[in-house]
């Protein structure tokens, strides 16, 4: 029978190094002052023994184990990947480890991934944008967890976020597409009842409008649920059903780059030339925008800097560093591609 060997276990360490326990567990925390003499054994002692903290043990005596929790409702999403890419960098600098929880849109599952991190001793949780409803998070924020929002407004300002400001981002994007003469521009997008992220791009769609002295035309703005976690084929099967021939725009804004491009793809499968017959602008600026035919012209969002961020928050927070601007809202801007053109005269 293998003999088993045992792994070295702190009180080995202090053994080794010749010092008490607690001063190995001060070391290893860097929780009081240690002479350097005896940092030095002590750091020896680990190189030799191969001595590794078991962040568990760790958390069970400290409640901090160096892992933040990120709950994001489409880890499919290329957006939420960007922005996660960004808190990655963050936390790998800072030595902390990320633990994601997918929420699929839905509260309860969200409240669900909030009580797994918390059984796990994670020490902040990051949530991205997803339903309005927040006072789970307010929940979690006043019983002493640190909590950052991303890309979800909510209505305490003590709770740290980060967020784009979604109205003037759509606002901006109708703009430049009547900027080009367009006059009769549809919308695209998921439902945003009880989501306020994709509720205000609308909003930003219809103050455009207003400010131009445009009609919004009912029948050229598409919702749908269809789409809100399957944005390629949820758009193509909806557009095919439901676009109107008798009322075409001249122009689409779209709530995503992935919702434009599947949108691209059916008009063109119709007949129509993108952007000689309909001029279509996205949302987000994803890596897909300069390889679609046409490539998209897509309102912009510093996704990895939006995940920095939002990670230093936490980290701070986590820390006990005191940020004087805990709430960032961070600026967008249109990258001009080759899916947009002034309106073809009939």
């Amino acid at each position: 029978m293998a003999k088993i060997i045992k792994a070295p276990n702190i009180k080995d360490v202090a053994k080794e190094a010749n010092v008490s326990v607690s001063t190995v567990s001060s070391v290893i925390n860097n929780s009081r002052f240690v002479k350097k003499e005896k940092m030095d054994r002590v750091g020896n002692a680990i190189k030799k023994l191969n001595y590794k903290v078991n962040p568990i043990a760790r958390g069970l005596r400290t409640r901090k184990v160096n892992a933040v929790g990120v709950i994001l409702p489409d880890i499919a999403d290329p957006y939420f990947a960007q922005v996660i890419k960004g808190m990655e960098k963050v936390a790998k600098e800072r030595n902390y480890t990320l633990v994601l929880g997918c929420s699929f849109y839905n509260i309860l599952e969200e409240e669900r991934q909030i009580e797994l991190f918390l059984s796990h001793y994670i020490d902040g949780i990051i949530f991205f944008c997803g339903l309005d409803s927040y006072s789970h998070i307010k929940k979690v924020f006043n019983a002493g967890v640190s909590v950052v929002v991303v890309d979800r407004e909510i209505k305490d300002k003590k709770i740290p976020s980060v967020l784009i400001d979604n109205t003037l981002a759509m606002e901006q994007a109708i703009d430049y597409l009547c900027n080009f003469g367009h006059r009769n521009i549809g919308y695209l997008t998921f439902s945003f009842e009880n989501q306020t992220t994709i509720r205000k791009r609308y909003e930003g769609y219809i103050r455009a409008h207003k400010k131009h002295n445009l009609t919004v035309k009912n029948d050229l703005v598409l919702v749908s649920d269809s789409i809100k976690l399957n944005e390629l084929e949820g758009t193509y099967n909806l557009v095919k059903n439901s676009f109107n021939k008798k009322n075409i725009p001249t122009a689409f804004a779209t709530v995503s780059d992935l919702v434009a491009v599947s949108l691209i793809s059916v008009l063109t499968e119709m007949g129509y030339e993108i952007p000689k017959d309909i001029s279509i602008i996205g949302f987000n600026n994803e890596n897909i925008c300069k390889f679609s035919i046409p490539s998209l012209t897509s309102v912009k969002q510093p996704k990895k800097e939006m995940g920095e961020q939002a990670m230093q928050l936490l980290l701070d927070a986590i820390e006990g560093k005191k940020n004087i601007n805990k709430n960032l809202i961070l600026s967008t801007q249109i990258i001009e591609r080759n899916s947009v053109a002034k309106p073809r005269k009939y």
